[in-house]
Order: structure tokens, then sequence, then C-alpha cells
């Protein structure tokens, strides 16, 4: 134990000592301020940017005037338009506005409309049109069919709809799926970037110190068991150092220059969620770190460390491109799947949890084929590590790593 001892703490100064690890470290609350805040940021540049001019064709002046009220506070703004489908395509491709609708004369029964647009997608003036034009319409066969049109205002309303999570303990709290997805987002980064940087860490150290015959002096007192968690739990301590440091600034950030600064978005970040994070990402980081420092002991240069590992980035990478599918719909039978694979489930479980999708019983599921996952890697990735070490002069393919596990 004193030999490993010594090695986890000679792994945690030459992680946590050095300069990069230091300046991530100061850098990281405001990568994650600016994932989580920039978003709205883009949002509040659309909405602070210049008007969308929109050409209406095909109706009468008071029918633009119904919807212009509404639309300017989106930054939209309609105006008359007359001609040929061919004079409004060229106006469109000259600037002379930004889209076009042409509606038919019959508006009251119109069924599909059609918006040309120079943007490619431009959903945010589509589906401003699409509320406010269907409210006139709607409006207008209200009053078609008999209706007082004082009276269509307020038949017409929607009403306002608050979402409410019912907690474990039986409360009922506001949530907003903004607030969610920024959660998540957060999270979900912040557990896939430690994880692959920590990784690659480990897999370049037990390259380097292969390449430079280091290794073959630190054998002759240490058995490659004690070397390779020695890395990994050293490694380890650093890492949750640095996680400590991140949430404890992001948090001073959020509740207290967050509010002076005009920020309304907020983290769903209670006790639990922490906690799940740190598991989760002890149980990756364990999974993770024993596959790359199998594999850094295989490698013969870092070219070929990077092509043996690359199918591990590839899991990792999954959820993260997936976590808008995964937190709209946390209970679809290919997430449920992804949350209990060992090599995908820290990150989307942990996205199930924020959402207050998972059920206990799929927690516990996923921690225990992690355990188990955790428990088979660490024994093959030992015999790889111990055979690995000393074999140099050529290069290994994936197979051969697969048969020195055997």
């Amino acid at each position: 134990m004193s030999k490993l001892a010594r090695i986890i703490r000679m792994e945690f100064r030459l992680t946590a000592a050095n300069r990069l690890f230091i300046v991530l470290t100061m850098l990281g609350p405001f990568f994650i301020a600016g994932v989580a805040l920039m978003p709205s940021l883009i949002s509040g540049s659309a909405m602070g940017g210049p008007e969308t001019r929109i050409a209406i064709v095909g109706v009468e002046t008071h029918f633009i005037e119904a919807m212009s009220g509404v639309l300017a506070t989106s930054r939209i703004r309609c105006v008359p338009a007359e001609g040929s489908t061919e004079t409004l395509d060229a106006d469109l491709l000259a600037g002379v506005f930004d889209a076009y609708l042409v509606l038919p004369p019959d508006i009251g029964r119109a069924t599909l409309l059609e918006l040309v647009s120079r943007n490619a997608v431009d959903e945010r003036a589509a589906g401003m049109l699409r509320a406010v034009i269907g409210q006139v319409i709607v409006s207008q066969r209200l009053v078609s069919a008999g209706i007082a049109a004082a009276q269509v205002a307020s038949l017409t309303r929607s009403p306002e709809l608050h979402t409410r999570q019912l907690t474990a303990r039986g409360e009922k709290k506001s949530i907003d799926f903004l607030s969610i997805l920024m959660t998540g987002l957060v999270l979900a980064t912040l557990l896939y970037v430690t994880v692959l940087l920590y990784g690659q860490a480990i897999g370049r150290s037990v390259l380097t110190e292969k390449l430079s015959k280091t290794v073959e002096i630190m054998l002759s007192s240490v058995q490659a068991i004690d070397l390779l968690f020695g890395k990994i739990l050293g490694k380890a301590a650093a890492s949750l150092l640095q996680y400590g440091i991140w949430v404890g600034l992001s948090t001073i950030f959020f509740r207290l220059l967050g509010p002076r600064l005009g920020l309304s978005i907020t983290l769903g970040l209670s006790t639990a969620t922490l906690g799940y994070l740190v598991l989760f990402f002890i149980l990756a980081f364990f999974l993770y770190c024993s596959i790359y420092a199998a594999l850094g002991a295989a490698s013969q240069d870092e070219q070929h460390l990077t092509q043996l590992t690359w199918p591990m980035i590839v899991f990792l990478i999954i959820p993260i491109v997936m976590i808008s599918p995964i937190i709209g719909a946390p209970r679809a039978p290919a997430v449920i799947g992804l949350s209990l694979f060992p090599l995908t489930s820290p990150i989307v479980m942990l996205l199930r949890i924020v959402v207050g999708a998972a059920r206990p019983w799929e927690i516990v599921s996923s921690i225990l084929l992690l355990l188990a996952a955790i428990a088979g890697t660490v024994v093959l990735a030992a015999r790889i590590f111990r055979r690995g070490l000393l074999m140099t002069g050529r290069r290994i393919k994936l197979s051969e790593v697969l048969r020195l596990a055997r």
C-alpha cells in the first residue's frame, strides 16, 4: 500500500502542480458559464438585431395592421407588397425585404400558406407568423359565423400554461425546459470534457514513460497493477479537486454576479444532482481511464494511440450530440438502453436524472452495470498494461491488444 500511495501522490502532484492544470481550473467556470449562457446570448442578439422585414401580398392593409402590433415585439415588421412571383423573388434576392408571404383572397378558408425567405431556415419568424396569422384567421371565421367582434378576443384568448414537476417528496416545483436543457448541457459537457482530457492524459503519460524507458525502472520496484491504479487514483484526486473549484466558482458566479449582470439563466443544481455528478464521474473516470492506460501501454507512438482510442471517443460523443433528444424523450427505449450501456450510461443516466425521468431501479441497474464493467475492464487492462509496457519496436494492432487481454 505504501508504494501505491506514493504513486498516487506523485501523479496528483504532477497533475495539480502543472501550470496548464491551474490555468484550466481558473478558466473552467468561465467555460461553464459560456456553455450555459451562449444560447440565451445568441437569442438575445437575435432579438436585439435588425428587424426582419416580411412582405405580405394579397390582403388588405387592415389585416396587416392587425398583425403588426404583436409581431413588432419580436422585431418582425410586415409591409404590404404587390407584384408577380418573379418580381417578389427579384426583390427578395436584392434585399428589399427578408421574406414574403402570399395570402389567398379568401383568407378565412386558407389551409396552407407558404413563406419564402432568403435564409435556409427562419424558424423564429415562421413560428411567430404561424401563430399570429392563425389567430387572425380564426377571428375572422368567428366574425363571419355571426359572433360579435367584441367577443372574439375573449373567445380566442389562449390560457397560460405553468409547468410544475412533482418531486419524490411530494413537492411541486416550477420548471422550464430551458433551465433543464442548460443544466443537462453543462453537466454533460463537464463530464465529457474531464473524462476525455484525463483519459487521454493517462494514455499519453503511460506512452511517454514507455518510450523513455522510465517505466522499466519503475517496474523494477513496483508491480504493474500498482502503477496502473496509482496513475488512475492520482489523476482522479486531482480532477475531483478541479471539480470542486469549478462548481464552487460557478455557483458564486450564477448566484451573486448573475443577477447584477442581468443574467436570468438558472441551473437546477441540487445537492442530489451534484452527488450523482460526482458518482458518475468517478465511475466513468475509472472505466475510461483504465482503457486509456491499457491502450497507452499497447501503443508505439502518439499517432498509434490516437488510432486505438478513437472508438472510445465515439461512445463519449454520442450522448453529447443527443442531449436535446434525450431530454425531450427521456423514457424512449433507445435512451433507456443508452443509460444502461456502460460506455454511454454516465452521461445519459445523468441527463435522465436531471430531467427526473430515471426510476430508482434504473439508476441502481446503471450503477451496478458500470461497476461490473469497471471490474472486467480493470482485469483486462491490467493484463494489457503488464504485457504491453515492455513491448516495443513494432506497432500492435487492435486484434493483438484483444489477444493480450486473454
